[in-house]
């Protein structure tokens, strides 16, 4: 893949709740057409970075806000773009891209915000050389049995009502995985979730029924991990299997990277979400043997 890093500046036209956001991100784009040179291409681009809100919510001067309420967000890109080779040094292209801004939950109101946009995009290399690409020819022998592990994971939530204060979020999964190829590797796991922010909104309500209601969870892990080197490229679909209080979707989605330290140590950062509702940011470290 070719790894980008990006800054970005976003008008939102409203600068009497919204403000303007300033995003710095890096991520990697996918050839998903062509070889090298790379001349004309499909392109699926990944990436994540942090954004500063220049007007976030403020319970006194800016009350309507109700999508950023933190200064420092966490800031997320996919894109498709279509490229085309003018010549030896510029490139055109044309495609879409989606972009969320989100604290992952730390503190609410976080409905986040979503932005669709339509690209026209142009580059020029600079100097006289190309890129060397230099394509995997050799085999590579790949350890396909399947690894058995645990992974730990930690983030930080706040519940409704708004001004709860923020809590921890526990996880622990137990995992299994596969590599299936050079560039996939397939996992399944079994995940325990301790949800501080929910213990406390189960105990801060009103509701009879709900006071005194398990806040911990079960849930069933499928996913798939796109490998680039010691990088992955990771995206999870679970299904809660015990899961006595219900504030949001019995399904479950992580999506994030992953980094090998070594064979069987590594560390992830993902986000976990049920569809467009942002949970935690986790923080997470695991084995494997």
């Amino acid at each position: 893949p070719e790894i980008s890093y990006n800054f970005s500046y976003y008008d939102l036209k409203n600068d009497e709740q919204l403000g303007k956001i300033i995003a710095l991100s890096a991520g990697m784009g996918f050839h998903l057409l062509s070889i090298p040179p790379f001349n004309s291409d499909f392109q699926f681009y990944f990436g994540m970075g942090l954004a500063y809100s220049t007007n976030p919510y403020n319970q006194d001067n800016n009350n309507l806000n109700n999508v950023i309420s933190t200064p420092i967000t966490y800031n997320g890109n996919i894109r498709l773009t279509y490229f085309q080779a003018i010549g030896k040094k510029i490139k055109l292209g044309a495609g879409v891209k989606f972009t969320h801004f989100s604290n992952g939950s730390i503190k609410l109101p976080n409905n986040g915000l979503n932005i669709i946009t339509l690209n026209l995009m142009g580059s020029y290399r600079i100097g006289n050389l190309s890129p060397d690409f230099k394509a995997a020819l050799q085999e590579y022998e790949l350890d396909k049995k399947v690894k058995y592990g645990a992974v730990f994971r930690l983030g930080f939530a706040e519940s409704a009502p708004i001004g709860s204060g923020v809590k921890p979020v526990y996880g622990l999964s137990l995992i299994a995985q596969k590599r299936v190829s050079l560039k996939s590797m397939l996992e399944v796991g079994l995940e325990a979730f301790a949800n501080k922010s929910i213990q406390s909104e189960i105990e801060n309500s009103f509701d009879e029924e709900v006071i005194g209601t398990d806040y911990r969870r079960i849930g069933l892990m499928f996913g798939h991990q796109l490998v680039v080197n010691r990088l992955t490229v990771v995206t999870q679909l679970g299904v809660y299997l015990y899961k006595p209080y219900f504030p949001n979707d019995r399904l479950y989605q992580r999506l994030g990277f992953g980094y090998y330290f070594t064979d069987n140590l590594f560390g992830s950062l993902t986000l976990k979400t049920h569809f467009a509702v942002a949970e935690v940011i986790e923080y997470g470290f695991g084995f494997r043997l």
